[in-house]
């Protein structure tokens, strides 16, 4: 894969990780307690979380699908794409997804509440609070951004299918097929996750409520999967996460190591004394 690929790779592991860790976990505690018992900020949280990693994973898969199409291409101008340039789309993506919670948050922080129905905190605009025009918006914004980015990945993916099979008909040994299946099944699972959640929130959630439901447990289920094949399939992203997890675990290893040493000690002390 290519470094700017796996950059984005990178940035999306790390929301997905975030969904499972303030979303579907406290979902899951939430679900075997019959409420939220996490108390307000984490509910704050757990919204702020959903909104925001959902819109940076769909665009972000967007920009993967729409760069290794380009990669595929233009071969010879990838030399121009640079990693400081991925890290900079990367986080401006960020920024643009914590409008909208910040937003509801902003305007109305009594709208977070939890819903027994995805049991996890949703939010709802009052009409107290937003004019009409204004939860439109918001609403529309809201799922024109996930749909956007559905059409931009689908025609992104398709071209890039396209683009392969005619370098893969010139002769074998043109193509690297490894990160051309990872884009397309990364961007296969993206797609049934996400066009779903768009149409609901474009319709003003006028879908029935168990349909919702469904959506939005399909839709967790979608991170997890996501997640595992990034894990599976990118030999760069596992050793990432593995040398991630050496340097959080290292400090806990050495006060285990420290402990063990001091029992060591104490008991050969008390042998001796003994």
């Amino acid at each position: 894969l290519h470094k700017i690929l796996v950059i984005f790779i990178q940035y999306i592991a790390v929301a997905d990780l975030l969904f499972i860790l303030f979303s579907i976990l406290p979902g899951a505690v939430s679900l075997a307690a019959n409420g939220w018992i996490l108390g307000d900020i984490l509910c704050y949280l757990n919204y702020f979380v959903n909104i925001s990693c959902a819109i940076t994973v769909c665009l972000l898969i967007s920009v993967l699908a729409l760069t290794k199409m380009l990669i595929v291409k233009y071969p010879l101008r990838v030399v121009h794409f640079s990693g400081k340039a991925a890290h900079l789309a990367a986080c401006s993506i960020w920024v643009y997804s914590f409008i909208f919670p910040v937003a509801a948050i902003a305007k109305d922080k009594d709208g977070v509440y939890f819903s027994y129905l995805v049991y996890n905190c949703d939010y709802v605009c009052s009409i107290d609070i937003w004019t009409p025009v204004g939860r439109a918006t918001y609403i529309i914004a809201l799922g024109l951004s996930c749909l956007v980015c559905v059409v931009v990945t689908v025609v992104s993916s398709v071209m890039l299918i396209v683009l392969a099979k005619r370098i893969a008909d010139r002769g074998p040994g043109g193509l690297q097929w490894q990160g051309v299946l990872t884009v397309l099944l990364t961007v296969a699972i993206h797609t049934l996750v996400t066009l779903p959640l768009a149409i609901c929130f474009i319709t003003f959630m006028a879908v029935p409520i168990y349909l919702y439901r469904d959506v939005w447990w399909v839709a967790e289920l979608g991170v997890v999967a996501n997640f595992y094949v990034l894990t599976l399939t990118v030999t760069s992203f596992r050793e990432f996460l593995k040398s991630k997890m050496r340097k959080i675990t290292a400090p806990l290893m050495r006060c285990f190591a420290a402990n063990e040493d001091e029992s060591s000690v104490e008991e050969g002390e008390r042998r001796r004394l003994l």
